[in-house]
C-alpha cells in the first residue's frame, strides 16, 4: 500500500505504529483488529503497519492503515528498527499523536485513550521491582550512550520498550536521540542487549510527562498466542495466515 496523502494535520487523529516482519506479522494484524474491535473512543486511528506482510486483505475495510513495506532476516534485526520507521514518517504522518506497540500486544477488553494520551508517555514496565528491576534494568556499562550509574540521584522507574508515545513532535524527538545513541554505540563496537536501555536513559533524564503504571497497563503485553516462537525466521506461518486471519476476532486470543 504506502500511500500517504497530504493533508493538513488530524487533531483527532491517534496513529499507532507496528513494526511487524516475519512470524510477527500474524500477531501485528490481529492487535490491529482487536484494537480496533475493543476501542470506543472519541479519536480517529490511523494504524502504520511495517511489515513484509500485506494486511489489506485480512483487515476489515473501515480500518484505516498504511502499509510499508518492511523486511529483515533476523529478529534483533527487527527489534532495533522501530526507531527508524518511527524516524521515516516524520514528512509522512498527519496524526496528532504516534504511539508505538509491539506486534505480540494484545487486547482484550473494551477502553478509550484515556489511559495512554498524553504529551510524552512512557509505561513502567512488569519488572521494575525488586531484584528483577536490577537483572533486566539499567545499562551499567559506561561505553555505552545507554549508560546510567548506580549513584543516580534521580528518580528509578523502569521502562517497558515495548510502549511508549505523546505528541508526535516529541516522538520524532526522542526517536532521534536513540536512534542517535545507537549508532555511536554500534561504530563504538557495543550493542547493549536490548533497545529498550535506550528508551530508558531517555526517560531517566528525560521523564516522561505521563507514566501508565503496570496496575493501569490496559493491553497484555508479549503474548505470541500459541503460534510458537515468532523470532524464528522460518517459523511457517502459512496456515494462521490461511485460517486465523480471516475471521475478524479468533476465540484463540480472547
Amino acid at each position: 500500500m504506502n500511500n500517504f496523502i497530504t493533508t493538513l494535520p488530524q487533531q483527532n487523529e491517534i496513529g499507532i505504529i507496528i513494526v511487524a516482519t516475519n512470524a510477527y506479522s500474524v500477531l501485528g494484524i490481529n492487535f490491529i483488529k482487536r484494537f480496533s474491535h475493543y476501542y470506543v473512543g472519541n479519536h480517529n486511528i490511523k494504524f502504520y503497519f511495517f511489515s513484509d506482510l500485506n494486511p489489506v486483505e485480512y483487515l476489515p475495510d473501515y480500518i484505516n492503515i498504511s502499509h510499508i513495506y518492511t523486511e529483515n532476516k533476523k529478529w534483533h534485526i527487527g527489534n532495533n528498527l522501530r526507531f527508524e520507521c518511527v524516524i521515516s514518517l516524520k514528512e509522512k504522518c498527519n496524526s496528532k499523536y504516534l504511539y508505538y506497540f509491539d506486534a505480540d500486544t494484545n487486547v482484550n477488553k473494551i477502553f478509550t485513550e484515556d489511559w495512554f494520551l498524553g504529551d510524552m508517555v512512557g509505561g513502567q514496565h512488569f519488572s521494575d521491582q525488586g531484584s528483577m528491576k536490577e537483572i533486566k534494568g539499567y545499562e551499567r556499562n559506561q561505553k555505552s550512550k545507554a549508560y546510567i550509574p548506580h549513584n543516580t540521584k534521580l528518580p528509578q522507574m523502569y521502562y517497558y520498550g515495548a510502549f511508549w508515545g505523546g505528541k508526535k513532535e516529541n516522538v520524532f524527538k526522542f526517536c532521534e536521540i536513540i536512534q542517535k545513541n545507537r549508532l555511536i554505540d554500534i561504530n563504538n563496537s557495543y550493542n547493549p542487549p536490548y533497545n529498550e536501555k535506550y528508551i530508558n536513559h531517555y526517560f531517566h533524564y528525560n521523564p516522561p510527562t505521563k507514566i501508565v503504571m503496570n496496575k493501569d497497563f490496559m493491553f497484555n503485553i508479549s503474548t505470541k498466542c500459541g503460534i510458537g516462537n515468532p523470532r524464528y525466521i522460518d517459523l511457517n506461518i502459512d496456515n494462521i495466515k490461511k485460517v486465523s486471519l480471516l475471521f475478524f476476532i479468533d476465540s484463540t486470543y480472547s
